[in-house]
């Protein structure tokens, strides 16, 4: 798992590369973690060719590229990863998501390099 998220996109900041993003927000250190504030915000994870959620149990995310898949999960050996629900809460990086949006970046709204 990635555990260097502060150098990923994160939920408030623009990515440089426009297309689809996981948005993580609502985040705590474990499902089970009374949520009395709004968590920490995680990152934006993409691009991405799609999402799929299963039963409500796992997401899949399919990655535009493998390289891509690696800047967020550096053991990928496919373009394609799969995530958990767990009591509600998306797990990345050992960290729990109550909130996850799915969002278009368009171009003019990506920050420059």
């Amino acid at each position: 798992m990635n555990n260097a998220t502060q150098v990923l996109p994160g939920w408030g900041e623009m990515p440089t590369r426009p297309g689809l993003y996981l948005s993580l927000s609502r985040g705590r250190d474990f499902p089970q973690q009374t949520a009395k504030s709004r968590g920490f915000a995680g990152p934006k994870i993409g691009p991405l060719l799609y999402v799929q959620t299963q039963c409500g149990k796992e997401v899949t995310l399919r990655f535009a590229s493998q390289r891509d898949a690696q800047r967020f999960f550096p053991e990928a050996t496919l373009a394609t990863t799969l995530l958990h629900v767990v009591k509600g809460a998306l797990v990345y990086a050992d960290k729990c998501y109550a909130i996850w949006d799915i969002c278009y970046i368009a171009p003019e709204f990506c920050r420059r390099q």
